[in-house]
């Protein structure tokens, strides 16, 4: 699994395929190699496939009674990252859990770095497919702000990027280890900020900071997490501070922090005169110039608006050339173009 960060893996996509496509491909391979069905094939564990240890290979949800603890093992985003995402929420609600800690889990994923970027491959060619990854993706971040009483990320890594980043701003409150570093990378290649990264930081920011965040998505440059708190994040420390800040916030004890709310209205016109690098390439002054556009009419809107437009937006521009012709495109020809 470690090797394959950036594809399904082999236990992902035996769940995928099911119980009985899988047993029907192992049985034709055992009868063109007979030997092979002697040892090391054991069909009774494809029968376990409904229950936990298949279901939740990538995400875990446990709880105390009162806080739980969602952890992420897996260093890219993907579906089935989303779906399992969605089943622990879904459980932690089961057992009434209001306060949840959203985090990696100190093991596979000592860094985030966004999204896996093969799942975008259906999404060059059918822009309903784009639109389908950015709005349920957007629609399961959003759960961590709308349905528990209190939400925590909590970055424990050397990095969290792009989708991964773009998930933990929608926890009421995100907690950093001082020398992880946060970005937005996506013009880099070039891809539009599919996950509500266009609006939802703007959302939460004085008017002052805005600049802050408009140089992360345009520039694709990272920044320490000791030097974002206050506009990206709302507080860095070492290890140690951080998970007592992160579990003080979630069991409800004094952590002297203020709550930055999201305005659910439109925002204000934002100001695009900043001073940025010289872009590495078309495809990337491309991206800034959709990304603007994101930025703009995401903004403009209310919340409930801002989702679909923002989907919308991320999705035209992955049939565009500029994506096409880019490192997605790229890498898409070169794995599934044979």
């Amino acid at each position: 699994e470690l090797c394959a960060q950036f594809q399904p893996g082999v236990i992902a996509s035996i769940r995928g395929a099911g119980l009985e496509t899988i047993i029907k491909r192992v049985e034709a391979y055992h009868k063109l190699h007979p030997d092979s069905a002697k040892d090391c094939w054991y069909p009774e564990v494809f029968e376990k496939i409904d229950e936990p240890e298949w279901q939740q290979l990538y995400i875990n949800a446990e709880h105390d009674g009162s806080t739980g603890i969602i952890t992420i093992a897996r260093e890219s985003y993907n579906s089935d990252v989303n779906s399992e995402l969605n089943r622990a929420i879904d459980w932690l609600h089961s057992e009434a859990i209001k306060n949840v800690i959203v985090t990696g889990d100190f093991h596979l994923s000592t860094q985030m770095v966004g999204a896996d970027t093969g799942e975008f491959f259906p999404a060059l060619e059918k822009v309903e497919e784009g639109i389908k990854i950015s709005y349920s993706w957007s629609t399961t971040a959003r759960r961590l702000y709308d349905e528990f009483d209190v939400s925590v990320g909590y970055i424990n890594g050397k990095r969290c990027l792009g989708g991964f980043l773009e998930l933990l701003i929608h926890c009421h409150y995100l907690i950093s280890v001082e020398d992880s570093r946060l970005g937005m990378p996506e013009v880099t290649l070039p891809v539009i900020p599919g996950m509500e990264g266009c609006h939802w930081s703007f959302r939460k920011v004085k008017n002052d900071d805005q600049q802050k965040i408009l140089k992360l998505l345009l520039d694709g440059e990272q920044v320490k997490a000791k030097d974002a708190v206050g506009w990206l994040i709302d507080y860095a420390g070492s290890h140690n501070e951080a998970l007592q800040i992160a579990w003080k916030i979630a069991t409800g004890k004094d952590h002297g922090l203020v709550k930055r709310g999201v305005k659910e209205s439109a925002l204000d016109e934002i100001s695009f005169d900043i001073k940025l690098e010289v872009p590495e390439n078309p495809g990337m002054e491309a991206g800034r110039k959709a990304i603007i556009n994101t930025i703009r009419d995401s903004c403009g809107v209310d919340l409930k608006k801002a989702l679909t437009i923002q989907a919308k937006h991320s999705a035209e521009f992955m049939i565009s050339d500029a994506c096409k012709y880019g490192k997605i495109g790229s890498e898409f020809k070169r794995l599934m173009d044979v």
